[in-house]
């Protein structure tokens, strides 16, 4: 069992992997970031669980994607980002889009109740979206990792109400990502070329693995209702 102090820093550490795991989804990587990407120490996981293969295996291809690209490369993995999330250059027009609504939908179309759901919930914690800087819909998987990253900041900013803050998480890890994220992660891997978003994806895949053991754990704990699944 966590004690306080690695509960908390825990916490942070899941914060700060859901916002950069947003962020590289929302944008394409930048010359100042991919400075930043190349300073990081990835962690190494142990275990032969599904959520530990991902992660392994993400975390191996970001490193090898990493110290395989320089800025003068930047075009090229921009051109790889438009091609597997926006299906450009692609005459079958078949891309991993980044929305769930075009996982949930029958049709596969962009928008309808999700998108809605996830604008009241982004709009009630403050975060709309800048049409300066982004041209997405409010069910984009990098502002639904974003609106994981507050929820856990709430939850480190809170002297009480810890029961109903992870509570939240639960049932949005349920709702909201699970029901397609899996098909999409997987989507991402096949349409990739590069092992950049190829190990994005098993990150991705691999955290939310991580965080429905996570959050079962210290639901029981908090006495919170479990039923990641």
């Amino acid at each position: 069992m966590l004690d306080k102090n690695e509960f908390r820093a825990l916490t942070e550490y899941r914060s700060a992997l859901y916002r950069l795991l947003s962020g590289l989804y929302l944008m394409e990587v930048d010359a100042e970031q991919l400075k930043t990407l190349k300073s990081l120490s990835f962690p190494q996981v142990e275990g032969d669980s599904d959520a530990d293969l991902d992660l392994q295996q993400g975390y191996a291809l970001l490193e090898n994607a990493l110290s395989e690209t320089e800025e003068n490369d930047l075009d090229e993995l921009a051109a790889e980002y438009a091609k597997i999330f926006l299906a450009a250059g692609e005459s079958s027009g078949k891309a991993a889009f980044p929305y769930a609504s075009v996982y949930l939908d029958k049709k596969h179309y962009v928008g309808g109740g999700m998108e809605q759901k996830m604008k009241r919930l982004l709009l009630a914690r403050g975060r709309d979206i800048d049409p300066e800087a982004y041209r997405i819909m409010y069910d984009h998987i990098g502002l639904m990792l974003e609106y994981m990253a507050i929820l856990c900041e709430e939850q480190l900013a809170a002297e009480e109400n810890l029961k109903e803050l992870i509570q939240e998480q639960k049932e949005f890890l349920r709702d909201n990502l699970q029901s397609w994220v899996y098909a999409f992660t997987a989507d991402v891997v096949k349409y990739s070329k590069g092992k950049f978003y190829a190990g994005l994806a098993l990150v991705t895949s691999g955290l939310l693995k991580k965080e429905t053991e996570f959050l079962k754990e210290t639901g029981e704990k908090y006495g919170v209702d479990i039923n990641c699944e």
